[in-house]
Protein backbone atom coordinates (compact mmCIF):
# COMPACT_ATOMS: atom_id res chain seq x y z
CA UNK A 1 0.00 0.00 0.00
CA UNK A 2 2.90 2.51 0.60
CA UNK A 3 4.61 1.55 -2.15
CA UNK A 4 1.83 2.40 -4.86
CA UNK A 5 1.31 5.89 -2.71
CA UNK A 6 4.86 6.76 -3.37
CA UNK A 7 4.36 5.53 -7.62
CA UNK A 8 1.49 8.18 -7.49
CA UNK A 9 3.25 10.79 -5.56
CA UNK A 10 6.12 10.64 -8.24
CA UNK A 11 4.03 10.18 -11.18
CA UNK A 12 2.81 13.58 -9.44
CA UNK A 13 6.17 15.26 -9.32
CA UNK A 14 7.33 14.07 -13.13
CA UNK A 15 4.28 16.54 -14.09
CA UNK A 16 1.67 14.09 -14.85
CA UNK A 17 -1.93 14.92 -13.52
CA UNK A 18 -3.06 13.35 -10.32
CA UNK A 19 -5.53 10.84 -10.40
CA UNK A 20 -4.59 9.68 -6.98
CA UNK A 21 -7.46 8.90 -4.72
CA UNK A 22 -8.16 9.85 -1.80
CA UNK A 23 -7.35 7.51 1.53
CA UNK A 24 -10.93 7.79 1.92
CA UNK A 25 -11.91 6.94 -1.54
CA UNK A 26 -12.91 10.31 -2.89
CA UNK A 27 -11.01 11.16 -5.43
CA UNK A 28 -8.39 14.30 -4.93
CA UNK A 29 -9.28 17.56 -6.73
CA UNK A 30 -6.38 18.79 -9.20
CA UNK A 31 -4.55 21.91 -8.20
CA UNK A 32 -6.11 25.42 -9.54
CA UNK A 33 -3.51 27.73 -11.13
CA UNK A 34 -2.93 31.23 -9.04
CA UNK A 35 -5.13 32.63 -11.88
CA UNK A 36 -8.10 30.31 -11.18
CA UNK A 37 -6.98 30.44 -6.90
CA UNK A 38 -7.83 33.88 -7.38
CA UNK A 39 -10.56 34.14 -9.38
CA UNK A 40 -12.20 31.55 -7.61
CA UNK A 41 -11.41 33.32 -4.10
CA UNK A 42 -14.41 33.38 -1.86
CA UNK A 43 -16.37 30.87 -3.77
CA UNK A 44 -18.29 29.09 -1.88
CA UNK A 45 -17.41 25.26 -0.55
CA UNK A 46 -18.60 22.60 -3.02
CA UNK A 47 -18.80 24.64 -6.21
CA UNK A 48 -16.36 24.03 -9.17
CA UNK A 49 -13.23 26.83 -9.08
CA UNK A 50 -13.94 27.45 -12.80
CA UNK A 51 -16.71 29.02 -12.25
CA UNK A 52 -15.16 32.35 -13.04
CA UNK A 53 -17.53 35.86 -12.94
CA UNK A 54 -17.91 35.97 -17.05
CA UNK A 55 -18.74 39.82 -15.97
CA UNK A 56 -14.94 40.21 -15.38
CA UNK A 57 -13.88 37.71 -18.19
CA UNK A 58 -15.46 39.96 -20.44
CA UNK A 59 -14.28 43.44 -18.89
CA UNK A 60 -12.97 46.46 -20.94
CA UNK A 61 -10.18 46.45 -18.29
CA UNK A 62 -8.91 43.11 -19.08
CA UNK A 63 -5.26 43.18 -20.75
CA UNK A 64 -4.38 41.97 -23.99
CA UNK A 65 -2.41 38.17 -24.20
CA UNK A 66 0.33 40.09 -25.40
CA UNK A 67 0.25 42.57 -22.58
CA UNK A 68 -1.62 45.66 -23.88
CA UNK A 69 -4.13 46.96 -22.69
CA UNK A 70 -7.51 45.52 -24.59
CA UNK A 71 -9.62 48.35 -26.58
CA UNK A 72 -12.95 49.45 -25.02
CA UNK A 73 -15.69 48.79 -27.40
CA UNK A 74 -17.18 51.46 -28.51
CA UNK A 75 -21.19 52.38 -28.99
CA UNK A 76 -23.04 52.66 -31.87
CA UNK A 77 -23.19 56.68 -33.50
CA UNK A 78 -26.58 57.91 -31.30
CA UNK A 79 -29.32 59.52 -33.99
CA UNK A 80 -30.11 62.97 -34.39
CA UNK A 81 -33.50 63.70 -32.66
CA UNK A 82 -36.81 63.60 -34.80
CA UNK A 83 -37.43 67.08 -33.81
CA UNK A 84 -34.38 68.14 -35.91
CA UNK A 85 -34.67 65.86 -38.70
CA UNK A 86 -37.98 67.14 -39.27
CA UNK A 87 -37.24 71.00 -38.90
CA UNK A 88 -34.60 69.92 -41.84
CA UNK A 89 -37.27 68.45 -43.75
CA UNK A 90 -40.01 71.42 -43.72
CA UNK A 91 -36.96 74.00 -44.63
CA UNK A 92 -36.25 71.58 -48.03
CA UNK A 93 -39.60 71.77 -48.53
CA UNK A 94 -39.94 75.19 -47.99
CA UNK A 95 -37.47 76.04 -50.42
CA UNK A 96 -38.69 73.96 -53.31
CA UNK A 97 -41.62 75.43 -53.19
CA UNK A 98 -40.59 79.07 -53.26
CA UNK A 99 -38.54 77.96 -56.45
CA UNK A 100 -41.42 76.68 -57.68
CA UNK A 101 -43.54 79.42 -57.67
CA UNK A 102 -39.83 81.65 -58.80
CA UNK A 103 -40.52 79.40 -62.35
CA UNK A 104 -44.08 79.53 -62.31
CA UNK A 105 -44.80 83.60 -61.89
CA UNK A 106 -41.71 83.89 -64.48
CA UNK A 107 -43.48 81.27 -66.93
CA UNK A 108 -46.75 82.77 -66.35
CA UNK A 109 -45.37 86.86 -67.61
CA UNK A 110 -43.44 84.92 -70.17
CA UNK A 111 -46.43 82.98 -71.43
CA UNK A 112 -48.38 86.52 -72.04
CA UNK A 113 -46.53 87.08 -74.93
CA UNK A 114 -45.70 83.67 -76.21
CA UNK A 115 -48.99 83.14 -76.75
CA UNK A 116 -49.53 86.36 -79.67
CA UNK A 117 -49.07 85.93 -82.93
CA UNK A 118 -46.48 86.89 -85.12
CA UNK A 119 -48.57 90.02 -86.73
CA UNK A 120 -50.01 90.77 -82.95
CA UNK A 121 -46.13 91.01 -81.98
CA UNK A 122 -45.06 93.18 -84.82
CA UNK A 123 -48.08 95.27 -84.24
CA UNK A 124 -47.22 96.25 -80.52
CA UNK A 125 -43.71 96.83 -81.76
CA UNK A 126 -44.82 99.38 -84.56
CA UNK A 127 -46.98 101.06 -81.11
CA UNK A 128 -43.97 100.95 -78.71
CA UNK A 129 -41.85 102.58 -81.57
CA UNK A 130 -44.05 105.17 -82.14
CA UNK A 131 -45.02 106.01 -78.92
CA UNK A 132 -41.46 106.50 -78.20
CA UNK A 133 -40.96 109.04 -81.25
CA UNK A 134 -43.92 110.89 -79.65
CA UNK A 135 -42.22 111.00 -76.41
CA UNK A 136 -38.86 112.08 -78.14
CA UNK A 137 -41.34 115.18 -80.27
CA UNK A 138 -42.80 116.40 -76.97
CA UNK A 139 -39.07 116.08 -75.12
CA UNK A 140 -37.78 118.36 -78.39
CA UNK A 141 -41.09 120.83 -77.93
CA UNK A 142 -40.20 121.62 -74.31
CA UNK A 143 -36.63 121.85 -74.67
CA UNK A 144 -37.42 124.33 -77.31
CA UNK A 145 -39.63 126.51 -75.22
CA UNK A 146 -37.20 126.64 -72.97
CA UNK A 147 -34.22 127.66 -75.12
CA UNK A 148 -37.01 130.54 -75.99
CA UNK A 149 -37.38 131.86 -72.81
CA UNK A 150 -33.83 131.81 -72.12
CA UNK A 151 -32.99 133.41 -75.16
CA UNK A 152 -34.66 136.11 -74.63
CA UNK A 153 -37.62 135.31 -77.02
CA UNK A 154 -40.77 137.27 -76.39
CA UNK A 155 -43.22 135.64 -73.92
CA UNK A 156 -45.91 136.47 -75.75
CA UNK A 157 -45.12 134.42 -78.10
CA UNK A 158 -44.79 131.66 -76.62
CA UNK A 159 -47.97 131.87 -74.69
CA UNK A 160 -49.78 132.23 -77.83
CA UNK A 161 -47.84 128.87 -79.69
CA UNK A 162 -48.98 126.84 -76.21
CA UNK A 163 -52.90 128.22 -76.72
CA UNK A 164 -52.96 127.85 -79.92
CA UNK A 165 -51.63 123.48 -79.03
CA UNK A 166 -54.62 124.07 -75.96
CA UNK A 167 -57.44 124.91 -78.44
CA UNK A 168 -56.15 121.83 -80.87
CA UNK A 169 -56.59 119.99 -77.78
CA UNK A 170 -59.78 121.48 -76.28
CA UNK A 171 -61.80 121.49 -79.69
CA UNK A 172 -62.21 124.53 -79.91
CA UNK A 173 -61.02 125.04 -83.47
CA UNK A 174 -61.16 123.10 -86.55
CA UNK A 175 -58.15 120.84 -87.56
CA UNK A 176 -56.89 119.39 -90.31
CA UNK A 177 -54.36 116.77 -91.17
CA UNK A 178 -53.66 113.05 -91.35
CA UNK A 179 -55.06 110.32 -89.51
CA UNK A 180 -57.77 107.99 -90.01
CA UNK A 181 -61.77 107.14 -90.92
CA UNK A 182 -63.41 104.64 -88.96
CA UNK A 183 -67.27 103.30 -89.79
CA UNK A 184 -69.04 101.34 -87.63
CA UNK A 185 -72.33 99.86 -88.88
CA UNK A 186 -75.07 97.94 -86.64
CA UNK A 187 -77.67 95.65 -87.41
CA UNK A 188 -80.99 96.75 -86.65
CA UNK A 189 -82.04 95.98 -82.86
CA UNK A 190 -78.66 95.36 -81.90
CA UNK A 191 -77.00 98.17 -79.80
CA UNK A 192 -73.52 98.73 -78.80
CA UNK A 193 -72.71 99.97 -75.37
CA UNK A 194 -71.24 102.95 -73.95
CA UNK A 195 -68.55 101.49 -72.53
CA UNK A 196 -67.42 100.25 -75.73
CA UNK A 197 -67.39 103.45 -77.31
CA UNK A 198 -65.48 105.10 -74.40
CA UNK A 199 -62.54 102.57 -74.67
CA UNK A 200 -62.77 103.46 -78.34
CA UNK A 201 -62.13 107.35 -77.98
CA UNK A 202 -59.19 105.92 -75.05
CA UNK A 203 -57.70 103.89 -77.47
CA UNK A 204 -57.18 107.05 -79.71
CA UNK A 205 -55.82 109.13 -77.30
CA UNK A 206 -53.46 106.54 -76.15
CA UNK A 207 -52.19 106.24 -79.68
CA UNK A 208 -51.93 110.19 -79.82
CA UNK A 209 -54.80 111.14 -81.67
CA UNK A 210 -55.00 115.21 -81.35
CA UNK A 211 -58.72 115.55 -82.81
CA UNK A 212 -61.16 113.30 -82.65
CA UNK A 213 -64.88 113.49 -83.82
CA UNK A 214 -68.02 110.88 -83.43
CA UNK A 215 -70.93 111.87 -85.81
CA UNK A 216 -70.32 115.51 -86.26
CA UNK A 217 -69.70 115.84 -82.52
CA UNK A 218 -66.29 116.94 -81.49
CA UNK A 219 -64.64 115.16 -78.31
CA UNK A 220 -63.09 116.92 -75.34
CA UNK A 221 -61.93 116.18 -71.92
CA UNK A 222 -65.41 116.87 -70.74
CA UNK A 223 -67.30 114.40 -73.19
CA UNK A 224 -69.68 111.66 -72.06
CA UNK A 225 -71.07 108.95 -73.58
CA UNK A 226 -74.36 107.16 -71.99
CA UNK A 227 -76.88 104.76 -73.15
CA UNK A 228 -81.19 105.79 -73.48
CA UNK A 229 -83.47 104.22 -74.53
CA UNK A 230 -83.47 105.22 -77.99
CA UNK A 231 -79.41 104.59 -77.84
CA UNK A 232 -76.16 105.65 -77.77
CA UNK A 233 -75.47 109.08 -76.86
CA UNK A 234 -72.32 111.35 -76.93
CA UNK A 235 -72.70 114.54 -75.19
CA UNK A 236 -76.57 114.25 -75.50
CA UNK A 237 -76.45 113.51 -78.93
CA UNK A 238 -78.00 110.65 -80.66
CA UNK A 239 -75.72 108.19 -82.75
CA UNK A 240 -76.68 106.21 -85.48
CA UNK A 241 -75.73 103.31 -87.67
CA UNK A 242 -73.81 104.00 -89.48
CA UNK A 243 -71.11 105.80 -87.12
CA UNK A 244 -68.12 107.99 -88.61
CA UNK A 245 -65.40 108.25 -86.19
CA UNK A 246 -62.95 110.55 -87.20
CA UNK A 247 -59.18 111.11 -85.39
CA UNK A 248 -56.50 112.88 -86.75
CA UNK A 249 -53.04 111.46 -85.93
CA UNK A 250 -49.83 109.39 -87.63
CA UNK A 251 -52.13 107.11 -89.88
CA UNK A 252 -49.94 103.95 -88.71
CA UNK A 253 -50.35 104.39 -85.38
CA UNK A 254 -53.90 104.77 -84.77
CA UNK A 255 -54.75 101.71 -87.08
CA UNK A 256 -51.76 99.19 -85.65
CA UNK A 257 -53.29 100.76 -81.71
CA UNK A 258 -57.33 100.13 -82.66
CA UNK A 259 -56.44 96.37 -83.81
CA UNK A 260 -54.48 94.93 -80.95
CA UNK A 261 -56.12 92.27 -79.63
CA UNK A 262 -58.80 92.48 -76.68
CA UNK A 263 -58.76 96.50 -78.08
CA UNK A 264 -61.41 98.70 -79.62
CA UNK A 265 -62.50 97.62 -82.46
CA UNK A 266 -61.99 93.87 -81.59
CA UNK A 267 -64.63 94.63 -78.75
CA UNK A 268 -67.12 96.27 -81.11
CA UNK A 269 -66.79 93.47 -82.95
CA UNK A 270 -67.77 90.94 -80.17
CA UNK A 271 -70.58 93.32 -79.97
CA UNK A 272 -71.74 92.29 -83.53
CA UNK A 273 -70.79 95.35 -84.90
CA UNK A 274 -68.92 95.58 -88.74
CA UNK A 275 -65.93 98.22 -88.80
CA UNK A 276 -63.80 99.62 -91.40
CA UNK A 277 -60.64 101.76 -91.13
CA UNK A 278 -59.37 104.09 -94.09
CA UNK A 279 -56.15 105.63 -93.84
CA UNK A 280 -56.12 109.17 -94.67
CA UNK A 281 -53.46 111.47 -95.54
CA UNK A 282 -55.73 115.06 -95.04
CA UNK A 283 -58.60 114.85 -93.09
CA UNK A 284 -60.87 117.99 -91.73
CA UNK A 285 -62.55 118.14 -88.81
CA UNK A 286 -64.44 120.93 -88.64
CA UNK A 287 -66.99 120.34 -85.60
CA UNK A 288 -66.07 122.57 -82.44
CA UNK A 289 -66.90 122.71 -78.92
CA UNK A 290 -68.20 125.50 -76.79
CA UNK A 291 -66.65 125.82 -73.80
CA UNK A 292 -68.77 126.98 -70.66
CA UNK A 293 -67.64 129.59 -68.24
CA UNK A 294 -65.76 127.74 -64.98
CA UNK A 295 -67.74 127.33 -62.16
CA UNK A 296 -65.96 128.36 -59.03
CA UNK A 297 -66.76 126.71 -55.24
CA UNK A 298 -66.86 129.16 -52.42
CA UNK A 299 -66.79 128.24 -48.88
CA UNK A 300 -69.91 127.66 -47.63
CA UNK A 301 -71.00 130.58 -45.07
CA UNK A 302 -70.62 129.89 -41.48
CA UNK A 303 -73.69 128.34 -39.89
CA UNK A 304 -75.11 131.10 -37.60
CA UNK A 305 -74.70 130.17 -33.68
CA UNK A 306 -78.40 129.67 -32.37
CA UNK A 307 -79.20 131.44 -29.69
CA UNK A 308 -79.72 129.87 -26.74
Amino acid sequence: MTDERHGRHRQSAEGEPESDVAPDGEPTRAAASPAASAGSAGVPAGEPAEATSLAEASSPSSTAPDGEPATASTSPPARPPWGARSHLLVAVLCAALGFALVVQVRQTHSDSLALLRQDDLVRLLDEITERNDQLEQEQAQLVLDRNDLESGVSAAEVAARNAEVQAILAGTVPVQGPGVEITVRVDEGTRVPASSWVNLIEELRNAGAEAIEIDDVRVGASTWVGDTDEGTVVDGQLIDSPVLVRAIGDPQTLEVALEIPGGALPTLRSNDARTDVTREDELEILSVRTLRDPQVATPAPDPSPSSG
